[in-house]
């Protein structure tokens, strides 16, 4: 079942995109609500949205204090695809404030959700590329080769024409193979792209593809064609040029440039270098231009130029020591203020915990409880090796009724059927009310036949009561549509979604054989295993 506010916090995210103080905004009534209704999981979304925003906005700070409240707050949530997006950008957070081994914590423990939870798509390639990169900074050539091959293998399959993540994450592998001494695989994976990097709609990759193919080339010895790439590169110079791998690699060749004598071309990348300086006023990135400049000159003989831009190394060495040090005091201060909102939080959910475990109209269990208790069945049912049962009953027309003659009469018969629900209550059965016209009853150390009496008892309760419904064909009377399931406890059915989603489609077979039925969802059946009970 889908989350309906995490539904409508993406339309505001999609329908104000590129109004980034509106989307902000709108987003915060979600947290004010949240915090309203003591709803830690609605709060942890919110924040989810506003951080993604910040990362887009490139906004460092912001980035980290809202994911580092996501991942606190939908931590013990069942909202498992949301929870690992906000630890990658958590991740994404340490890693700009050069943090590695909380960046690698991060990227590891959204790993692990991603594959006990099957999270598979966009997320899971984005989450093998920013591990690789992880082991790769860390120096871990091996690993980062490893998820580097997944990655790439997801993406071909996954997403065959999308030529720029394709040439990010193979110029990425290249960079790996160097690194781990292995400069012929290297060359292949980038002689191999050869085939389609003029399909990759993105200047500065396809500059940077050229430089890591000259810089390879230059390593195997083969100098000639190294320049050639060289000077194929300054043709797809973009304008607005990500720093890191380009400016990186320019580095890197000015320096072989110059060595080498080859003036014409270094000065080309001088050039560059002397525009990028005057535009990025990062700290970081002015520091490799400085360096290239003063490099160049010292080659050259130009001692005069190279001891002023050397100078002005030691200038930004100094700056950049009390960036780093001015980073780390605020993100130490973003995480007290994160660490004393969300205590503020838990402590006015566990006030209002006993309050809202029952939900006012029918008396049963809230979803909210629910997802608490059904975390204690699981657990116990796991510990003696019993079954986790789950019954899924929805209304029969209840829409029709509820338009025709008004919710007050809707909210009468789900009244009546939530009585009889209630009356099936044990302390190893509780039914709540999942929304709408649904209901949900799990169980734990019940068999099969258990489990299904439940069901019977309830669905020939309601037919007894004869509870008026003028829109049903069957009698005009109140009738029930019930998907059951009675599972061990295992890999697969360990979550409360996990197991409703089995229940769920056995209710979706009893309405589309008719309604007014109970299917039970037997595993043990391969060929039919969806079974009618009578009743």
């Amino acid at each position: 079942m889908q989350n309906k506010a995490i539904e409508a916090m993406e339309k505001v995210y999609d329908s104000l995109k590129g109004n980034s103080q509106k989307q902000i905004k709108e987003l915060k009534k979600y947290v004010a609500q949240g915090k309203k209704d003591g709803d830690s999981c609605l709060v942890g979304a919110a924040y989810f949205y506003i951080g993604y925003i910040y990362y887009e906005l490139d906004d460092r700070e912001g980035v980290f204090s809202n994911a580092f409240k996501a991942v606190a707050l939908l931590k013990d949530s069942t909202e498992y695809n949301l929870l690992t997006r906000a630890y990658i950008m958590l991740g994404y957070a340490y890693g700009r404030q050069e943090n590695y081994q909380m960046e690698m914590d991060s990227y590891e423990r959204a790993y692990v959700l991603a594959r006990k939870h099957r999270i598979r798509g966009n997320i899971w390639v984005t989450l093998l590329n920013d591990l690789s990169n992880c082991y790769h900074q860390m120096g871990d050539y091996k690993n980062a080769i490893k998820m580097m091959e997944e990655c790439l293998s997801q993406v071909e399959e996954l997403l065959p024409d999308d030529y720029v993540s394709r040439a990010m994450y193979s110029i990425n592998m290249s960079e790996y193979y160097k690194d781990n001494g292995e400069p012929g695989k290297a060359y292949e994976v980038l002689r191999a792209m050869g085939e389609w990097v003029e399909k990759v709609e993105f200047d500065g990759l396809v500059c940077d593809y050229y430089l890591r193919l000259a810089l390879i080339l230059n390593s195997l010895g083969k100098t000639k064609e190294s320049l050639k790439y060289i000077d194929k590169s300054f043709e797809y110079v973009p304008e607005n040029m990500f720093p890191h791998p380009v400016y990186d690699d320019y580095r890197q060749i000015s320096h072989i440039l110059a060595t080498g004598g080859d003036r014409a071309r270094a000065e080309k990348i001088l050039k560059l270098m002397e525009v990028y300086v005057a535009e990025n006023p990062d700290t970081l990135e002015q520091l490799i231009a400085y360096r290239t400049m003063a490099e160049y000159y010292a080659i050259f003989g130009e001692e005069k130029l190279a001891l002023e831009y050397y100078a002005k190394l030691d200038d930004l060495y100094e700056a950049r020591i009390s960036e780093f040090r001015n980073i780390q005091l605020r993100v130490n201060q973003k995480m007290r203020d994160a660490d004393k909102e969300i205590l503020k939080l838990h402590k006015k959910i566990a006030e209002s915990e006993e309050l809202s475990s029952r939900e006012p109209l029918t008396g049963l269990l809230s979803r909210s409880a629910l997802l608490r208790t059904a975390s204690e069945f699981i657990e116990k049912a796991a510990k003696k090796k019993e079954k986790v049962g789950a019954i899924f009953i929805d209304i029969d027309h209840f829409k029709e009724c509820n338009d025709t003659y008004g919710h007050v009469r809707g909210d009468e018969i789900l009244k009546e059927v939530a009585r009889t629900c209630r009356a099936e209550e044990t302390p190893a059965v509780c039914f709540a009310r999942y929304g709408g016209d649904e209901f949900f009853g799990l169980t734990h150390g019940l068999d099969d036949a258990e489990v299904l009496g439940i069901a019977r008892r309830i669905c020939d309760t309601v037919r007894k009561a004869d509870i008026p419904n003028e829109k049903s064909p069957k009698g005009h009377r109140v009738t029930l549509s019930v998907g059951v399931v009675n599972v061990p406890v295992s890999g697969q059915t360990d979550t409360i979604i996990e197991i409703a989603n089995y229940a769920d489609k056995a209710v979706y077979f009893a309405k589309n054989a008719g309604k007014d039925s109970i299917y039970f969802l037997d595993h043990g059946r391969k060929d039919s295993p969806f079974v009618k009970a009578e009743f």
